[in-house]
């Protein structure tokens, strides 16, 4: 019994000896493992491509309708494209707007040509013909009303076969025929003029319809009509060049001009590689600025 006495009062003392906190602290079921250490994604050598199986490298990752294939891929079981020849490629008639300017400017209508666009050609060469025409006949009323304003200004010259005419003199002699016996030198004298009272112009460039004019006045008012419509003519000839010139430079710009509904923004399927998963389905935006 008092050995008994004796443990009871030693483990007593060894209780109230340890610590209280670590006597009564909740211990984890269970240890956690190490934290392993960080390592970089990107140096590892295996490739992300390798997580892929064969058969989604070789045919894409398919998203309803669509086929997601990596950008890089070279080699495709069905493809999409065919590729042409170096002869296919030099038969395609490619637009260049520098080259259908230059062409024009060389001959009006060329670069219409160069454009396919034949059905412009004859209204060029129509607008120059009647510009040419125009010329013409001003040129030619202008000459006559010019004739016809000297006639009333100064009137006609008189001569016949005795007098040859030099300049505002002529020279008088005798006929040799007539006169074998009599010799002498030619007696220069002032031209004798007799007046006019009216003259015939033509106004009309298409009918040829002619006017009498009576005055100076007139006749030179009619004279400088005709002088400038026949300038304007030829002013008219260089503008409807210039005309071609840029209708040329235009028409070849906007053949090569983008007309889809969609220019500015694309969107369509994709595929993105992420390190460590292999490819994954995205989408692409492309933006085309011109």
């Amino acid at each position: 019994m008092k050995q008994l006495f004796i443990l009871l009062i030693a483990a007593l003392f060894l209780l109230f000896s340890l610590p209280v906190h670590s006597a009564f602290a909740q211990r984890p079921a269970v240890i956690p493992a190490p934290t392993p250490a960080a390592t970089d994604s990107t140096r590892q050598v295996r490739s992300a491509s390798d997580t892929i199986r064969p058969t989604v490298q070789r045919h894409g990752i398919k998203v309803g309708t669509s086929v997601l294939t990596d950008d890089a891929t070279t080699s495709l079981d069905n493809q999409d494209t065919i590729r042409v020849t170096a002869k296919q490629e030099a038969a395609i008639h490619k637009i260049i707007p520098k080259k259908a300017t230059l062409r024009s400017l060389m001959l009006p209508g060329l670069g219409q040509a160069y454009n396919r666009q034949y059905y412009k050609i004859p209204f060029i060469y129509v607008g120059f013909g009647v510009m040419g025409y125009l010329f013409v006949k001003y040129r030619g009323m202008a000459k006559e009303a010019a004739t016809g304003y000297s006639r009333l200004l100064y009137g006609d010259r008189a001569t016949d076969g005795l007098f040859t005419t030099i300049g505002q003199t002529v020279n008088a002699t005798l006929d040799p025929t007539a006169y074998p016996n009599i010799l002498g030198a030619p007696i220069t004298t002032k031209a004798q003029f007799i007046p006019v009272k009216e003259v015939t112009i033509t106004v009309d460039p298409f009918t040829g319809k002619q006017v009498i004019f009576r005055t100076s006045a007139n006749a030179k008012n009619a004279y400088d009509t005709f002088r400038r419509y026949r300038d304007l003519n030829l002013l008219l000839s260089g503008v409807l060049w210039a005309i071609n010139i840029v209708e040329a430079n235009v028409a070849a710009h906007l053949k090569t001009f983008d007309l889809t509904d969609d220019i500015s923004m694309l969107i369509e399927p994709n595929v993105l590689p992420v390190p460590g998963m292999g490819f994954v389905p995205a989408v692409r935006v492309a933006f085309t600025f011109k």
